[in-house]
């Protein structure tokens, strides 16, 4: 047997918040959009079962059609977003094809993407 550790030509890919990202599932198809959340890394504790770890993409925005609650207030959320979940053994899948900036970071209209 050999001493040594064969080592990968290019490292998996880890995705982040703010990626985009397209998800070739084959004969499944085509998905791209944002990574919009990201869980960490589960802690293992005995006698519970352990949770995969995953992130959702976001594949669509929509503006939320005007309602109000069934108390009279009005809704706090403007947008309905479409998540896609992938987990961690399918991130292999993932091709990285950019990062945005947080919005908190940007500082004039000019770093905007559009």
């Amino acid at each position: 047997m050999p001493d040594y550790v064969q080592l990968p030509l290019w490292e998996p890919y880890d995705p982040q918040v703010n990626d985009y990202v397209i998800w070739d599932k084959g004969k499944y198809g085509i998905d791209e959009g944002w990574v919009y959340f990201k869980g960490d890394v589960p802690v293992h504790k005995r006698g519970f079962p352990d949770k995969p770890r995953y992130i959702t993409i976001e594949t669509s925005v929509k503006p939320k059609p005007n309602c109000m609650y069934s108390s009279g207030k009005p809704m706090e959320h403007k947008m309905i977003h479409t998540l896609l979940l992938c987990y961690e053994q399918d991130w292999w899948q993932l091709e990285y094809v950019r990062s945005r900036t947080p919005v908190e970071q940007i500082q004039h209209y000019s770093q905007c993407d559009d």
